[in-house]
């Protein structure tokens, strides 16, 4: 897969609750409720979305990121419902160092029910069976004790705080660094 297209149909990923695909312009609007809610955007860089002309335009930015192999990002669908309920993906990808970050978010209507571990888990598949991964990192907000538990959970080592890391909303923020290794992974 290190080489092959990136493609809709080796991009699918399917669990018991959920189906991850990557998102359409007609995910705009869905897109735009999960974005125009602060509780999901309050610990990221993702602005506060107002129109759904925005969301299009981050979906074409995720396109991008697809087609020069810098990051993938996929839409998290209830498989019931068919709702747009989050999304998660990899940005930072160095295929030559063999690591990559992952990010994710999700509704709050959601939160606290394993949706979240469950896409998740498909995710690190996929980077580390799939894209050859060795390293998969996160980096969380201190204040974002959901994201830390959610990730200790999963096995992930917290490897270190770097101060004053980012400038978002206004003010600088420390950005907690959180690793899963390949040999980690399998052992769970």
């Amino acid at each position: 897969m290190e080489n092959q297209p990136l493609t809709e149909d080796n991009l699918l990923l399917e669990t018991e609750r959920l189906i991850l695909r990557r998102l359409q312009p007609e995910d705009a609007p869905g897109l735009l409720a999960l974005y125009a809610q602060p509780q999901v955007t309050e610990f990221t860089d993702i602005p506060l979305m107002k129109e759904e002309a925005e969301a299009r335009r981050w979906i074409e930015g995720l396109d991008a990121l697809q087609r020069t192999r810098q990051g993938l990002r996929w839409g998290v669908f209830d498989r019931e419902s068919g709702d747009l309920i989050g999304t998660v993906g990899f940005h930072h990808w160095d295929q030559t160092r063999r690591r990559a970050e992952v990010s994710y978010d999700l509704s709050p209507r959601w939160w606290g029910q394993g949706y979240m571990r469950e896409a998740l888990q498909a995710v690190l598949q996929f980077g580390f069976e799939r894209l050859n991964l060795h390293r998969i990192e996160a980096l969380v907000d201190p204040r974002d004790t959901r994201s830390q538990n959610l990730l200790y959970g999963l096995g992930f080592q917290m490897e270190g705080v770097l101060r004053d890391h980012d400038f978002l909303k206004g003010r600088f923020q420390d950005g907690m660094v959180f690793a899963l290794l390949a040999t980690e992974w399998r052992s769970i």
